[in-house]
């Protein structure tokens, strides 16, 4: 069906529905509905009817009843004899709908009702938006029938509305469209294939010379396929082209064809003598052409072919008893052994080379007794090196190799013991038993069984190193107790498990206090504080390190009196007052331990209860508390008592001093006045001994209570302070005497043979007199000089550094220097730590 029969069709339909939309109210485009214009909003229809005899009757004039007006609803509103007359309300008036071909549309008065002059009217294929809704051609119109044809190759399609015209879209091919092919196929859609196809042309390949024949290619089958094509076929010994190579007597040389050899019909046959027949000479005559697999032609004659075999060729010929050649006329015994064939390294050495043995090969003969052979040398038969068994330091089997047969040979083994009781060594051969396995020869033997140490070892042999160190008691966690106090303080400088002279080691599992090891350095403060508290400890605080560090040696009371030039060193004999022979409690007071900031020795004391009282001079021997210290003076002679000494609370608090050969004696008169909050040295007149010379009490008595004392002198001198202040050192002698080479300070090389500067770390005790003497088993190693140790923060961040180090003078190892302050994450080589519990 073409286009224009369709597009006549639908304009068709499109009247017929514009005429039944005129006797409807209702339809699919809303055509004169119940709104006057045919869009929303619109006058309502009034209902009326022409024939209901109602006052709009226009012929009635005695009945009108004027309304107003003339408006359009079919009636004679004004009662001038004629209906909807005139200028009307809303006619003239643009409809509501505006779009599309409803576009310019006007209110009008048809028969009583408003209506448009362009309503919607159903949508039709022509690019125009007819029913008004804003989309042309919308609802695809005139579209959806089938249209073309499915026959053969042919694809039917549908009809749709594409921009105004009714198309046919999917559609393929038309009827007669396409040429018909040779293809099994319906390619013109006229529901027949393949018709009206014949001869195609002559076939591709072939020719029409000689006995051959080209051939036409029909259509059969859809396949354009060769017809009557004759091919060449061998060429016979005749006068015809049967090859169809252009030469009818081609093919055939009678000089060389073995089927024809010499003429037609002559053949050679040599099939019985294992050989191909061949042709050729001259005159031509029957040759061995080949052989077949196996034979082999070794005389040359025609007549017998190929006689001997069966044999393979595998190469030239070698000794192993077979013909590998295939030549009769060859002899294995001719070969030449090979170079090298036999071993000549081990106990091969000057071995000799037997000739071809067959199947055997080429054997060697070898001599020595100790190489390894499957079996004793025999004539025609010697025997044949195997894998050496022996342990017994040769090369049996001459492969470079010694004893290889004992695979555990050199490789390590102990004694299966833990610890240190581990013995080790390495697998060698057993000289009583060369066809035994080698056994395990020692080189490090293990100790016995011990006790347990902090040193990183297994020193009990049960597999578990250092247990029990966690405690802090193990030996090698040496600890001493500060002096007038319950807390522990370690011997040494905080060391690691497994450090030695040489070497301060990895191991961080548990602090150790160690002699003769490197100390434990390049630590920051909170690993020291873990280090501490793995075994239970912690820090010490900066006065229980100090007190442990100025441990004076204890004085043998009665001490010796100053001697010597007056004001020379000896002159002045110098007593702490935490040591003197006698702390006498008198009246409820006594001389307290009080620890206080650049106190000289391991502390200083404090006259308490501080309750304000201040006996005289004479009150004093039985009122104050008293310190006493045995020294023996000349008699008749004019001492002088020097008390370091301050007043805590006030500059008033004071001391009296006395030289008595008994107790508790009298009090000199003279008041010794201390300053506020500062150690100073402060004077006594001078006191002259009597006439015998012996042991003398030299005593301080406390005045006001409150007072504190840090230590006395006794000399001759009362012109010149005692060379004495709160330094002192860590020294087994004479530790208010700084002493250079004593400690490792900055002074001590510590290799004096090689020139320059060393400020080397030295291993833990190994300067024999660098140590607190403390009392008993309380000596404390390294405190001065060596490394410098952390001890309890003052506050976070600020964390003392005590003692010293190896590259510090001698003035800054004194253990009451306490200027240096790290942070958290601070370390260096020189710096360490010892712990307290």
């Amino acid at each position: 069906m073409s286009r224009t029969v369709i597009r006549s069709l639908a304009a068709a339909l499109l009247v017929a529905s514009s005429a039944f939309a005129l006797s409807c109210n209702v339809n699919e485009y809303c055509l004169n509905c119940a709104t006057g214009d045919g869009g929303p909003g619109g006058d309502a229809l009034d209902g009326g009817d022409a024939d209901d005899g109602g006052d709009g009757d226009a012929g009635d004039g005695g009945n009108c009843v004027n309304t107003g007006p003339e408006v359009c609803d079919n009636k004679d509103n004004d009662c001038d004899g004629m209906t909807d007359e005139g200028t009307l309300p809303t006619v003239g008036d643009l409809c509501q709908n505006q779009m599309g071909e409803c576009a310019g549309g006007v209110k009008q008065c048809t028969n009583g009702t408003i209506t448009c002059t362009k309503p919607p009217m159903p949508e039709i294929c022509d690019n125009k938006d007819n029913d008004c809704n804003g989309t042309p051609d919308d609802g695809d119109p005139g579209g959806g029938a089938v249209c073309g044809t499915s026959v053969g190759e042919c694809v039917a399609g549908t009809n749709h509305c594409v921009n105004g015209v009714i198309d046919c879209v999917g559609d393929i091919g038309t009827v007669g469209g396409q040429t018909e092919t040779c293809n099994n196929k319906d390619d013109d859609c006229d529901g027949m294939f393949d018709e009206g196809i014949g001869m195609i042309g002559s076939c591709p390949t072939g020719t029409n010379t000689g006995e051959c024949n080209i051939g036409n290619l029909m259509c059969i089958g859809g396949t354009p396929t060769c017809v009557g094509a004759v091919g060449p076929s061998p060429e016979l010994c005749d006068t015809l082209d049967q090859d169809c190579d252009g030469n009818p007597t081609n093919g055939f040389n009678l000089g060389t064809d073995p089927q024809n050899c010499g003429a037609c019909g002559t053949v050679c046959n040599l099939a019985a003598q294992n050989a191909f027949a061949g042709c050729g000479g001259t005159p031509p005559a029957c040759t061995v052409a080949a052989c077949f697999t196996g034979y082999h032609n070794v005389n040359g004659v025609v007549a017998d072919g190929c006689e001997y075999g069966p044999c393979t060729i595998s190469g030239n010929e070698v000794c192993d008893g077979m013909d590998n050649d295939c030549n009769p006329n060859t002899n294995e015994t001719m070969l030449t052994p090979p170079a090298n064939l036999c071993r000549n390294v081990g106990e091969c050495m000057g071995a000799s080379t037997s000739a071809c043995m067959g199947a055997m090969g080429f054997q060697c003969t070898y001599t020595d007794p100790d190489v390894s052979l499957d079996h004793p040398n025999m004539p025609g038969n010697p025997g044949v090196i195997v894998p050496e068994t022996l342990c017994d330091g040769k090369d049996n089997d001459c492969d470079g190799r010694v004893d290889e047969g004992q695979p555990n040979l050199g490789q390590s083994c102990d004694n299966g013991m833990a610890g240190v009781c581990r013995s080790t060594g390495t697998y060698q051969c057993d000289a009583m038993n060369l066809n035994g396995p080698a056994v395990c020869v020692y080189t490090q033997m293990g100790q016995m069984p011990g006790t347990e140490s902090c040193d990183g070892l297994d020193n009990n042999c049960n597999g578990q190193i250092d247990e029990g160190a966690a405690t802090g008691n193990l030996p090698g966690q040496a600890w001493g107790t500060i002096p007038s106090s319950s807390v522990q303080s370690m011997k040494y400088a905080a060391s690691r498990p497994g450090a030695t002279s040489t070497s301060a080691g990895t191991d961080q599992t548990f602090a150790c206090s160690t002699p003769n090891v490197l100390p434990w350095t390049n630590i920051t403060y909170p690993q020291a504080v873990a280090a501490c508290s793995s075994v239970g400890a912690r820090l010490c605080t900066e006065a229980e390190w100090q007190s442990m560090c100025s441990q004076p040696v204890t004085p043998a009371y009665p001490v010796a009196g100053p001697s010597g030039a007056i004001g020379s060193s000896t002159d002045y004999v110098f007593l702490e007052a935490e040591q003197a022979s006698t702390n006498a409690t008198v009246n409820g007071k006594t001389w307290t331990v009080t620890p206080l900031q650049n106190f000289s020795g391991t502390t200083s004391l404090r006259a308490l209860p501080d309750s304000g009282s201040a006996p005289s001079a004479a009150n004093a021997p039985t009122q104050s508390a008293r310190l006493d210290f045995r020294v023996n003076l000349t008699g008749n002679t004019a001492y002088y008592v020097w008390v370091r000494m301050l007043g805590p609370a006030a500059s008033g608090d004071t001391v009296y001093v006395g030289i008595n050969a008994t107790q508790p004696g009298t009090a000199n008169g003279t008041i010794l006045t201390g300053a506020l909050n500062q150690w100073t040295w402060i004077r006594s007149a001078a006191i002259t001994t009597p006439a015998a010379t012996g042991t003398y009490f030299v005593s301080v008595y406390q005045r006001e209570d409150g007072v504190m004392v840090d230590a006395i002198v006794v000399t001759r001198d009362g012109s010149t302070l005692p060379p004495f202040d709160d330094s002192i050192w860590a020294y087994q002698n004479n530790p208010k005497l700084a002493q250079p080479t004593t400690c490792n300070s900055e002074e001590l090389d510590t290799n004096p043979v090689t020139a320059g500067d060393q400020d080397d770390i030295v291993p833990t005790g190994s300067q024999l007199t660098c140590f607190a003497n403390g009392a008993g088993a309380a000596d404390a190693f390294d405190m001065s000089g060596n490394v410098k140790e952390w001890t309890r923060a003052r506050a976070a961040g600020q964390n003392p550094l005590r003692g010293g180090a190896s590259n510090s003078p001698v003035d800054g190892t004194s253990c009451g220097l306490n200027f240096t302050l790290a942070n958290d994450s601070f370390f260096f080589p020189n710096v360490g730590f010892r712990c307290c519990r």
